[in-house]
């Protein structure tokens, strides 16, 4: 199982609460900022099959995402 890569795409969208979640090559989720939370929306995947995703490397992703978006 691939682990999870954060991808801060700019400076605007990061300042924004935007962030992108790959597994492998795949777009798995990407953040944004709803009523001031921060938000995951996981997309579905290309192949229909639901995501599995090794739990640490999820929390792993979560904590670097706010912390990128917390320096905007």
């Amino acid at each position: 199982m691939p682990r999870i890569s954060v991808i801060s795409v700019s400076p605007e969208e990061t300042s924004n609460g935007i962030t992108e979640f790959w597994c492998g090559s795949e777009l798995m989720a990407f953040t944004i900022i709803d009523e001031g939370e921060l938000q995951l929306r996981i997309e579905p995947r290309a192949d229909g099959l639901p995501w599995r995703i090794e739990t640490g490397s999820l929390a792993a992703g979560l904590a670097e995402a706010a912390r990128k978006i917390a320096a905007y």
